[in-house]
């Protein structure tokens, strides 16, 4: 019975154990980096996966809502910059043309595509031509401007002034037309 089971068992054994895998079966062979899968004859074809494109890169707001101790929720630039508006330009006419008002109150450009908003603008964002091309930022239809006497982001140093012919005034959420 010994023979038996060695002349039986023997070449099972000696199969089993250089097969993949050894005793306990095949493993799942791993393949190289890179290489593709290999399909079968037998397979069954699989609908192949689409791959969605990355997103787009999302511009930053052309106007935000910040607020200030002193005047609470005011416009600024996307560089934190406060906005102003000239009293004299209601309904989206441009007064402040000259280039001396211009050094002084810089007129809020667009750097292309629509104005953004970010939260807390509730106003409506819009373009105006000014002389030689430029679109202008508007919110409720009022030009937009930044002050030259303002050195740092969330200054307010241009509030009340009157010059060139009226008041500015920081833009705020709430500006109305």
């Amino acid at each position: 019975m010994n023979r038996l089971l060695w002349i039986v068992g023997l070449p099972i054994f000696l199969a089993a154990c250089g097969a993949p895998g050894g005793l306990y079966g095949s493993a799942p062979a791993s393949s190289p980096a890179g290489s593709a899968p290999v399909a079968s004859a037998s397979a069954t074809p699989t609908p192949s996966a689409t791959v969605a494109p990355p997103p787009a890169p999302v511009a930053p707001a052309s106007v935000l809502a910040t607020q200030n101790a002193r005047l609470g929720a005011i416009l600024a630039n996307a560089q934190g910059r406060t906005l102003y508006y000239f009293v004299p330009e209601r309904g989206g006419k441009i007064v402040c043309g000259s280039s001396a008002c211009a050094t002084y109150w810089p007129p809020s450009l667009n750097a292309g595509g629509n104005p953004t908003g970010g939260a807390g603008v509730t106003g409506q964002l819009g373009l105006i031509a000014r002389g030689g091309g430029a679109q202008q930022i508007t919110y409720s239809t009022w030009p937009l401007y930044t002050f030259a006497g303002d050195s740092a982001a969330g200054q307010t140093s241009g509030q009340g002034v009157v010059g060139f012919g009226g008041k500015w005034l920081v833009a705020t959420p709430g500006l109305q037309p």
